[in-house]
């Protein structure tokens, strides 16, 4: 989206581009104007009309056309005056249960989505954004310092030029680990008026693990950035390989991942052992191996999905 968003002056510019006016347009008013004829799709695009009649025979159908316009305004156009940020990414890929996905992009760098994940991706000649909305992805950058590479999450963003990096979104926070070079993290700090400050930034290199996100503080929000257990790139990244690695997560984290993969359910039948860490190597869609990594193997319970999946974890490429 350009930064002369029609807004007020919509009305205007579809008067002009609907009477046959639109070469009297600013140039990027009309490619907003032809980027919006784009998105309803269920409309006539204008084409260069013949002559114009007088103003009082056009006008009929110009109010005609433009409560149409304006109707599909009211009822989705407040899109187009204040657009969704989701508009501006141009690819969108997603993964259900069981299933890893390996996208290339056009750069050289790739995407690995984990199960239940979803990115949109946006290449721009001065830089390379993705989002990650929810999920996990394993991103190896192609190196390029003159268009950087930039992960959001609902978090806050991670900024690298070339190297690889693991990125998981949770409800609260997000968390990165750095597997090769160096990436920066940076969010801002959701408090107003004179409690607001500079954005909070912090850099990470190989082997670092932080979690990142935004708390509840005084009355209101704030944004933070923590160390969290640094990992191995192997432990990192086994789940691109088809295992899951746990160093000491609560039980009940353990079982949210395990379920992700598995063709049946792992359920926590002991509330009080959710908090138990857990330890060891299980392979993705092996619900019963968990019972080896606790002490209590009565804690959990294995039921069947009320729908089927595959019986292995799917592994896609584009």
């Amino acid at each position: 989206m350009s930064d002369r968003d029609l807004n007020h002056r919509a009305e205007a510019v579809f008067d002009a581009l609907l009477s046959g006016r639109g070469e009297d347009l600013h140039p990027a008013d009309r490619q907003e104007a032809a980027a919006f004829w784009d998105w309803l799709g269920d409309f006539e695009r204008p084409v260069d009309a013949p002559p114009a009649p007088s103003i009082w025979q056009a006008w009929p159908a110009r109010v005609a056309a433009l409560a149409a316009v304006m109707l599909a305004i009211i009822g989705g156009v407040t899109w187009f005056v204040y657009p969704a940020a989701e508009r501006d990414f141009a690819q969108h890929y997603a993964t259900g249960h069981a299933e890893r996905r390996l996208i290339r992009l056009a750069d050289g760098s790739t995407v690995t989505l984990a199960a239940d994940s979803r990115v949109a991706i946006n290449y721009t000649p001065g830089e390379r954004r993705l989002r990650l909305a929810s999920g996990e992805a394993l991103f190896k950058v192609a190196h390029n310092t003159a268009r950087p590479f930039i992960v959001e999450t609902p978090h806050g963003e991670v900024k690298a030029v070339g190297t690889a990096f693991d990125v998981a979104v949770a409800a609260r926070e997000a968390q990165v680990t750095v597997v090769e070079g160096v990436i920066r993290i940076a969010l801002r700090d959701t408090a107003q008026g004179p409690r607001a400050t500079e954005p909070i930034e912090k850099l990470a290199r190989k082997g670092e693990r932080l979690s990142f996100g935004i708390t509840a503080r005084d009355g209101g929000s704030v944004g933070f950035i923590r160390q969290a257990t640094d990992l191995d790139a192997d432990s990192a990244t086994a789940w691109t390989r088809g295992q899951l690695v746990f160093r000491g997560e609560p039980l009940r984290d353990v079982i949210a991942k395990i379920n992700l993969y598995a063709r049946d359910r792992v359920v926590l039948t002991d509330m009080k052992a959710g908090s138990m860490p857990v330890f060891g190597v299980v392979d993705q869609g092996d619900t019963a191996a968990i019972r080896d990594l606790i002490a209590d193997p009565d804690a959990i319970a294995i039921e069947p999905l009320t729908s089927p999946v595959a019986s292995a974890p799917k592994t896609a490429e584009r």
